[in-house]
């Protein structure tokens, strides 16, 4: 049987013979999991499986769609992001043109910006972090309030940049920056760690793009205080920020979790009062008030007299 690798060669772009046979870290998606699989992403991981499984128990339905996926392709016994969901379904998609081996929970391969869905069809949305390694958010989040049903659930895993995490990214954006400009005469791809792959989004700029699509903001959580080190030893020791961060509100978090619900706008439907029209209507045919009092003062004179 053909790794599901060999199985997708098909759809993978044809590579120059000067290119090196390194994974080539431009693709988002494989340095993502890649990773996800070090020790601070695995801890990482285990923070964000931990923010969401309480949301995910709460959130009823059909039918459940992840944009993304973290966990590492290798790993047969890994934990998905949505074991503790409560729908009845639940599906992982991975992009299509830039995802070269699928995981063994990928359930379809599909461009995010055309999801193969009908409308309304879908009553949860996961995207760990997808708007940040992919090149048109906006498109994205408009495919997601179509799927959606009424009421449906839209939930972001996030990097805040205005954190440790941010900081991180930004030496990293450069340093990959000037590692490019001095790459050696063999074209190899200088590895950078997450999350300097990608665009980072803060929750204001996520706020607004959401309530543009007529979404409501329910929920927001933010979680891992520790700095992106990569000493496990070190990250232990520092257990302790993860409890000082949820009282305080100086230290910021590496990470958020937002919750988005699709508005439902209900019309009511004002209709006019209904007249007569005075040409479709003769004096004989409907005897008005002033007719009546007319009738009645005649009666009352020749009685009189």
């Amino acid at each position: 049987m053909n790794k599901p690798k060999k199985f997708f060669t098909s759809l993978n772009k044809k590579k120059n013979k000067d290119e090196t046979s390194l994974i080539d870290y431009d693709d988002p998606w494989l340095m993502v999991r890649d990773w996800y699989g070090s020790d601070l992403g695995q801890i990482l991981l285990k923070s964000e499986k931990q923010s969401l499984e309480p949301l995910l128990e709460q959130i009823f339905g059909y039918n459940l769609i992840q944009l993304g996926c973290l966990d590492n392709i290798h790993n047969e016994n890994a934990i998905a992001l949505t074991a503790n969901s409560r729908t009845s379904f639940q599906f992982i998609f991975e992009s299509l043109e830039r995802v070269n081996q699928v995981s063994f929970g990928t359930h379809l391969l599909s461009n995010f910006e055309q999801l193969p869905l009908q409308n309304h069809s879908v009553d949860a949305v996961l995207l760990p972090h997808t708007l940040e390694f992919e090149k048109n958010p906006h498109q994205i989040l408009r495919e997601v309030e179509r799927v959606l049903v009424a009421e449906g659930k839209a939930v972001f895993l996030g990097f805040n940049p205005f954190s440790l995490w941010g900081l991180w990214h930004k030496y990293w954006e450069l340093k990959k920056h000037i590692a490019e400009n001095m790459r050696d005469k063999n074209g190899i791809n200088y590895q950078v760690p997450l999350p300097s792959c990608g665009h980072l989004i803060s929750q204001r700029r996520l706020r607004d793009w959401l309530q543009l699509l007529g979404f409501d903001i329910t929920l927001v959580n933010e979680y891992f205080y520790r700095p992106p080190i990569r000493s496990t030893v070190l990250l232990e020791k520092l257990e302790f920020m993860e409890q000082a961060g949820q009282f305080s509100k100086i230290l910021p978090a590496g990470g958020y979790l937002l919750v988005a619900t699709k508005r439902v706008s209900t019309m009511t439907p004002i209709r006019e009062g209904w007249k007569l029209s005075k040409r479709l209507l003769s004096p004989n045919t409907v005897e008005t008030a002033d007719m009546k009092s007319n009738k009645h003062s005649e009666h009352h004179t020749n009685y009189k007299t």
